[in-house]
């Protein structure tokens, strides 16, 4: 588990390492949540923009990945294609699979629906990693942010 205080001391540091690695994430609602957002190609050739944030889950004590994939007219791309062309589940993926812990919710801070991965299995999967003093954060990403496309370095180079 992460208390608030923890999580918004590795947010800030985190930040500052992408954004010294070209990943332009920045800290919002006075350092409560992070932003990231990058353009995504389909297999058809058309570009949809991937909006990410990393928030604070006060229920679990842990991060949450908020994500979402908008059209460039603005409009939110479905959920089966966001599954099978931008997250690349396949259909006959098991019941532990990612699928099952993806959510749409409304936005804490938004107020729009967004996906989340639910961070009810976040704390047993964290104890199973060896973690150092202040890369509760980043290991967490390593885990949660490469299943759903987040652009980040190797760890070890951070």
């Amino acid at each position: 588990m992460l208390t608030e205080q923890q999580f918004r001391d590795e947010l800030r540091i985190f930040v500052e390492k992408m954004n010294e690695n070209n990943i332009n994430w920045k800290l919002q609602e006075n350092g409560q949540t992070a932003r990231e957002s990058h353009l995504v190609e389909l297999p058809d050739g058309e570009f949809v923009t991937q909006d990410s944030h990393i928030i604070y889950n006060s229920t679990y004590q842990t991060p949450t990945l908020w994500f979402n994939f908008h059209a460039k007219t603005g409009a939110p791309i479905d959920i089966e294609i966001v599954e099978r062309d931008l997250l690349k589940i396949p259909k006959t993926e098991s019941t532990a699979s990612i699928r099952t812990r993806i959510s749409q919710y409304e936005h804490p801070f938004l107020g729009v629906l967004y996906y989340n991965i639910h961070p009810c299995q976040t704390s047993q999967i964290m104890k199973e990693l060896k973690l150092g003093e202040g890369t509760w954060l980043m290991s967490w990403l390593s885990v949660y942010g490469q299943q759903i496309g987040l652009r980040i370095p190797d760890i070890q180079n951070l």
